[in-house]
């Protein structure tokens, strides 16, 4: 039996998660094009709304905090 790892399932962790700026979403996905081959930097995108851009904000926060403003932005958006 395997001890589990304190580091490795610790909810206070720090981690960072780009978020768009006009939805407030985190599902943030890098655009991969021809362009991107010759060095250029690539796109990212946001799935929920669209919104492109180069670079999206970052925020630094916990497994836990993220996970509750997930389940709280999904029950905002079944509602209205």
């Amino acid at each position: 039996m395997m001890a589990k790892c304190k580091s490795c399932n610790d909810e206070d962790k720090k981690i960072k998660v780009s978020f768009c700026p006009k939805c407030k979403s985190t599902q943030i996905r890098h655009i991969f094009e021809l362009r991107t081959l010759f060095g250029v930097m690539p796109k990212m995108k946001c799935k929920s709304c669209g919104n492109e851009m180069i670079v999206f904000p970052i925020l630094v926060t916990t497994k836990k905090a993220l996970e509750k403003s997930i389940k709280l932005n999904s029950k905002k958006n079944k509602n209205g």
